[in-house]
């Protein structure tokens, strides 16, 4: 979407040292009907556009201020022809240091771009381009004899302002810049290239690559007095003014509170000011907002997906800048791209070597091992024909090729990455940091600023947040904290915030410019939507009476009407999360019946399983999309359409080149078809009849949707199978939407997400609950709703849908004062479980400290392919915790007393489950294996009296560490302790030998694992 346009004051001020800032304007531009530049040379050897008086009807340009000179066109340049050449191209601009009335320094040179580009549609206000200025925050120091590249602390202390110059007078020194001319020539030879390159020659002879620049920098000028017109400026730039981003100044910066929902499908963010006022927080504070990189006239603030890809952020010629005498001008802080932007150029991939992404890092926290395919930088939308390894500064500066922080390594293992095989788990850091670096620079941003009030103080990152599903183990959680803070490490590091090779978060001998944010870790998801149900019933609808609301939703058999029972059923893109918690109401003891009381939170029970909104979609594909398609290859001739779907879609072995295309075609087209189709039946009504009709792929993805690269490899693949021209052509491949067809579907189990909700029913059915909330995006699928109704948990009337449930204007993603996505559910109930946290919630007494997890994992055992326990593959039974950790039980008496061993005769899979049955689903947690030295051990080993080989593995619990004992939590983390063998002719070491990793894959088997979204594999074997 395109960001709202601000109005800003006349002088506008930016807080330095905090990134690269942006701007936006908007302008409303008819190219056919705006002037030609008219154009004169200049003893320089350079031109200037001539200005014109409309009363007397002469040229004119002014050397000095207030001095016209009259001047006779040279040659002219039609506004239309430079705003082609030059649409989207960022450009360097002259915002000089300002002294009034006229005068303006020789610099800064280089710490200003803008970047005009056309809109595809007029916005709503009838605009028709889009203006980003972007300015380089940092602060260079002033140094004799060195140029004025940006703004120094003098400019800061003097209070100076900065300006856009825009006459002959103000800019003839700048373009006279070597490294400036350079960045114009180029991209005017590029924007000509189908041009001679005699024509060229002559035309930059001629300086027409300067015309072009000065004719764009017109539209941002204001009329001169001399000019005697009545015309008003098209955009008013303002003037800029840099205020100092200092804890210890005068001016104390506001804090701010970053409350994140990392799923595995949709992110969402919340940020919170604090204003020092009782209750700021639920009035101060706004939806996280991530621009696009590549198209910065786009913002998004909606739940972004999770997917992350490697791409460098370019703002115009860093070639052309380094001449400039400045190395580092315009460096973003990472080198991912996350939500909207990843999705695009995941779906637009034209390299074969490596990868450069990932669907979710969410999904491979586990996976700490180098990934041998390596990472490369995607280049879609870069005019490149390879695609380079994805290091850049800073950041690969400060990292090693696994991806992990040097400063948490030691001394002698600090070695700046060469070749990236990041582990897929330190893709998560990429992630966490690019999105730090889109929320450091929304805090400040001039816009949001000026939104929030007290536009001129700075903003501090105070606390980051960070939402869990109810079912993650303990060892996930430690790597996502772990992840976090390495985050904000090397963020803090790239901005040049903390200087030096050690710990920012320890670093006694150097402190960090800007504080470094505490981090919690902390709440689940499930029951952070069960606290804006709470809130929104207590102080919304009972004004401010938890007494009353629990006493009015309390069942009618309840002999306690001070304690109520809430269940949630959080369905997210990629967990099935259900959370039992009872509420009472804590008087400390006091009789009474007022409203002044604590609400304490005790959980009840909690779990979670990795089948979720992405398997219905991928069940959606497999059922309702493939089938489609499979018709249309019928109708093209192909014979074996299975075999050749297996080939395009399916888990068929196939090149590098196919597998990356295999990956686009479910990106550009069945995906996207699938999400359309549920998109329609979010709206599905049973009780209205649903005309089917077919239509066109292209009717329901758009034009250009489908690249042309994913067109020939699927038409190429129907050539082949036909023996010849096919005449197929997928966008005309036709689909009909059955809605009724799919709801039914739900209903009859053919779902597989269906399986979960019974059992987490039956779980529903067992504790006396008083409402049972359905949150997640899937919640506001029909079919969800209808077959939990159909097993009937509760009442009816005692099951509720947040879709559509109405909170007022406090939830900071209402549309209408009514939740319009539940997937935002998760990070405002964080929201709110923080400012309870810190006290400041008026009439509003929650203990979110009180919301402590238990361990999910009470039985350890052998996992089986169809990722079931069975009773006989159980290690550890009702496991319990003790001492920050759980404790393994014991068999035997005495001094024989000892944990339990596992028969080993190969790699197998480890998992947990949370009650005794074997018909509970149970969760992968690690994967037990050889390594190359215990393979060919195992391999020549020979049990006793000739017998097969085998090994009896006993395991321990790692001790809890800071985090886990902090935060109040249960260490899960195995190791191998000993083995015992049969063998006598080999001895087996438990450290050299056998490897416990971490793999919370559901279908990881015991190769590498790649999910769905990341192969394209669609197409059920």
């Amino acid at each position: 979407m395109l960001p709202e346009v601000t109005q800003f004051e006349d002088t506008v001020t930016l807080v330095s040292d905090t990134g690269i800032q942006f701007m936006d304007f908007a302008l409303r531009l008819d190219p056919r009907k705006e002037p030609a530049g008219e154009f004169a040379p200049m003893i320089s050897g350079l031109i200037c556009r001539l200005s014109y008086n409309e009363e007397k009807d002469f040229f004119f340009y002014e050397p000095e201020p207030e001095k016209v000179e009259k001047a006779k066109p040279a040659f002219s340049v039609d506004m239309k022809s430079s705003l082609e050449l030059l649409d989207g191209i960022w450009l360097p601009t002259p915002f000089f240091r300002f002294m009034p009335p006229h005068r303006f320094d020789e610099g800064p040179t280089n710490w200003s771009r803008m970047r005009l580009v056309k809109l595809a549609t007029p916005d709503i206000d009838g605009n028709t381009h889009r203006l980003t200025m972007a300015f380089d925050s940092r602060v260079m120091p002033k140094r004799d004899g060195t140029a004025y590249l940006a703004p120094n602390e003098e400019d800061i202390s003097s209070g100076v302002s900065f300006k856009l110059a825009t006459k002959a007078s103000e800019t003839r020194w700048f373009l006279a810049q070597p490294w400036v001319n350079e960045w114009l020539l180029e991209v005017f030879n590029e924007g000509n290239a189908h041009r001679s390159r005699a024509e060229l020659d002559t035309d930059i002879r001629a300086n027409y690559h300067l015309a072009h620049y000065l004719n764009l920098l017109s539209l941002l000028s204001t009329p001169s007095a001399a000019q005697q017109s009545t015309a008003r400026a098209k955009v008013e730039i303002p003037e800029l003014k840099v205020v100092a981003n200092d804890s210890n100044g005068l001016v104390k910066p506001i804090p701010v509170d970053l409350v994140l929902d990392v799923g595995n499908s949709r992110t969402c963010g919340i940020l919170i000011e604090n204003h020092g006022q009782a209750g700021s927080g639920l009035k101060q504070n706004y939806v996280l907002e991530l621009r696009d990189l590549i198209t910065p006239e786009h913002t998004y603030n909606l739940p972004f997906e999770s997917r992350v890809e490697f791409a460098q952020a370019y703002f115009g010629k860093d070639h052309c800048s380094v001449k400039s005498g400045r190395h580092d001008a315009f460096q973003w802080a990472t080198i991912a791209r996350v939500g909207n932007e990843a999705s695009r150029l995941a779906s637009r991939r034209r390299g074969t070597e490596g990868s450069t992404g990932l669907s979710s890092p969410k999904r491979y926290l586990w996976d700490e091992n180098a990934y041998g395919h390596g990472w490369r930088f995607n280049c879609s939308y870069i005019k490149t024909d390879s695609e380079p390894y994805a290091t850049a500064a800073p950041f690969s500066h400060l990292i090693n090729e696994t991806g992990e922080a040097l400063y948490s390594l030691e001394e002698d293992d600090r070695l700046p990455v060469f070749m990236p095989r990041y582990s897929r788990s330190s893709l998560m850091t990429f992630m966490l940091a690019e999105v730090l670096a889109q929320a450091l620079s929304q805090i400040n941003s001039p816009a949001q600023r000026s939104r929030q009030g007290h536009t001129r103080v700075p903003r501090q990152l105070n606390s980051i947040t960070l939402t869990v599903p109810p079912g993650m183990p303990q060892a996930e959680r430690s790597i996502l904290n772990e992840r976090m803070l390495q985050a904000i490490g090397l963020v803090w590091k790239s901005l040049g915030w903390h200087v030096g090779e050690e710990d920012p978060h320890q670093d006694q001998a150097v402190s960090p410019r800007t504080p470094i944010p505490s981090i919690r870790v902390e709440w689940d998801e499930a029951s952070c939507g069960q606290l804006v149900y709470l809130y929104t019933e207590v102080n919304e609808n009972f004004a401010g009476h938890p007494e009353e609301f629990f006493d009015t939703i309390a069942r009618p058999d309840k002999t306690d009407r001070e304690r109520i029972t809430l269940a949630t059923i959080d369905i997210g893109g990629g967990t099935t999360d259900l959370v039992i918690t009872d509420y009472r109401l804590d008087r400390a003891g006091n009789t009474g019946s007022g409203s002044n009381v604590h609400i304490v939170p005790e959980q009840r029970f909690r779990d979670g399983f990795k089948v979720a909104g992405d398997d219905i979609l991928l069940d959606v594909i497999q059922d309702f999309i493939l089938p489609s398609f499979e018709k249309a290859l019928q109708n093209a001739g192909v014979k074996a359409p299975d075999s050749l779907m297996s080939r395009l879609c399916g888990d068929e072995s196939v090149s590098a080149q196919d597998m990356i295309l295999r990956q686009q075609l479910n990106l550009q087209v069945f995906a996207p078809l699938g999400l359309a189709l549920l998109k329609a039946y979010e709206h599905y009504d049973p009780q209205v009849p649903q005309e089917v009709t077919p239509q066109s792929y292209h009717q329901l993805l758009g034009d250009n949707a489908i690249s042309k690269t994913v067109l020939d490899y699927v038409n190429a693949a129907v050539r082949r199978d036909v023996g010849g021209q096919s005449g197929f052509d997928l966008y005309e491949a036709q689909i009909s939407f059955d809605l009724q067809k799919l709801h039914a579907a739900f209903l009859n189990d053919q779902i597989n997400i269906t399986k979960i909700l019974g059992a987490l029913c039956e779980v529903v059915a067992h504790y006396p609950c008083d409402v049972l909330l359905l949150t997640g995006r899937p919640s506001r699928l029909p079919g969800i709703q209808a077959f939990i109704r159909k097993v009937l948990p509760l009442p009816p009337g005692r099951i509720l849908a947040l879709q559509n449930y109405r909170t007022g204007g406090w939830y900071p993603f209402h549309k209408n004062g009514r939740i319009d996505d539940p997937k935002s559910t998760a990070s405002v109930g964080a929201m709110l479980c923080l400012l309870c946290a810190n006290h400041s919630v008026p009439n509003f007494y929650f203990r979110a400290s009180a919301l402590k997890p238990y361990s999910t994992v009470k039985h350890i055992g052998v996992i089986d392919l169809n990722n079931v326990i069975k009773d006989a593959d159980v290690l550890y039974r009702d496991i319990q915790s003790e001492d920050y950790k759980i404790k393994l039980p014991e068999i035997g008496v005495g001094d024989a007393a000892d944990t339990p061993q596992l028969e080993m005769r190969g790699d197998l899979r480890l998992g947990f489950r949370q009650l005794a049955t074997d018909r509970w689903a149970a969760s992968p947690l690690y994967t037990l294996r050889f390594t190359k030295a215990g393979r060919e051990k195992f391999s020549r080993a020979i049990g006793e009296n000739g017998s097969a080989p085998l090994l009896k593995v006993r395991f321990e619990v790692k001790p809890a560490d800071k985090y886990t004992r902090k935060q109040y939590l249960v260490s899960d983390r195995l190791s191998v302790r000993d083995i015992e063998s049969n063998c006598n002719n080999v001895n087996f070491n438990p450290r050299s030998d056998l490897e416990l990793e971490l793999n919370t894959m559901l279908d990881a088997g015991l190769s590498e694992t790649k999910y769905w979204l990341d192969s394209g594999s669609v197409k059920r074997k």
